[in-house]
């Protein structure tokens, strides 16, 4: 949760910033008819989200979570309409292909099936973010939107990363991180939180969420490599096995006359 907070403080800083220099100032605030929704939409996006993306992988693994991800597609398509043919064949080779590889790891081990449950609820939310987010990308443009969101989840997000902060040993594991770690931090604000966020909020202005959300496809083998090499997870036949399947059923699912915009 300080990691969440600490994240989304510093790109928030800087979206706000970005806000004020790029913008006019009647294009700064969200319109007032619409500032409930958007705060349903930051509520998604950064404390439901996040909450259960942070908690579900200090429980499980980088390969698991981005497996799951990589679902994102298929759970946009169920969201946006009721699915039929291709498409239930398509969702269900999908989600039989990710059931099989997080059992073969999670099963008779409670930490890793709670960590992989709970980053399947991160994956609903994002979905649902997603889905909700593409008409303001479409009337306001990529940054306002991704401003606005992560503003408005970082704001709702204080009271839990502060919370989280209480603990004296917290502090002190916070005051021993290494530079290396602070990097990251920095990283993870800046390329993931604006540079990436802005570039997928742009991308969702251009095309339908499903045809955004297909590049998620990538992750899964992405990650896994990444992982493999630095943080020592290993990459076993089922995995990539598991990962094909599943990257074969979204593909499916996307494929289908209901996923064209």
């Amino acid at each position: 949760m300080p990691l969440g907070l600490f994240r989304f403080v510093l790109a928030g800083a800087v979206l706000a910033l970005l806000l004020w220099r790029l913008l006019p100032p009647g294009r700064r605030l969200p319109p007032r008819e619409q500032r409930r929704a958007l705060w349903r939409l930051s509520f998604i996006a950064v404390p439901l989200n996040q909450g259960f993306f942070l908690i579900g992988l200090s429980l499980s693994s980088a390969g698991h979570a981005a497996l799951l991800y990589s679902l994102t597609p298929v759970v946009v398509l169920l969201l946006s309409h009721a699915p039929h043919g291709r498409e239930i064949a398509g969702a269900a080779l999908a989600l039989g292909g990710t059931l099989w590889v997080l059992l073969q790891r999670g099963a008779g081990a409670g930490a890793p099936v709670l960590g992989d449950a709970l980053l399947a609820l991160a994956v609903l939310a994002w979905a649902l973010y997603m889905t909700g987010a593409r008409r303001f990308v479409a009337e306001h443009g990529a940054l306002p939107t991704t401003a606005w969101s992560l503003i408005g989840g970082t704001a709702l997000f204080l009271p839990i990363g502060l919370a989280a902060l209480a603990p004296a040993p917290a502090r002190a594991q916070i005051a021993s991180a290494s530079a290396g770690a602070w990097l990251g931090l920095v990283y993870l604000a800046l390329a993931t939180s604006v540079i990436a966020y802005l570039l997928y909020y742009w991308a969702l202005g251009k095309l339908a969420p499903v045809q955004v959300a297909v590049f998620s496809n990538l992750q899964p083998l992405a990650t896994a490599l990444l992982a493999h090499f630095t943080l020592g997870e290993q990459i076993t036949p089922r995995f990539v096995a598991g990962a094909v399947i599943v990257m074969a059923g979204v593909v499916l699912t996307q494929s289908a006359k209901g996923a064209a915009p």
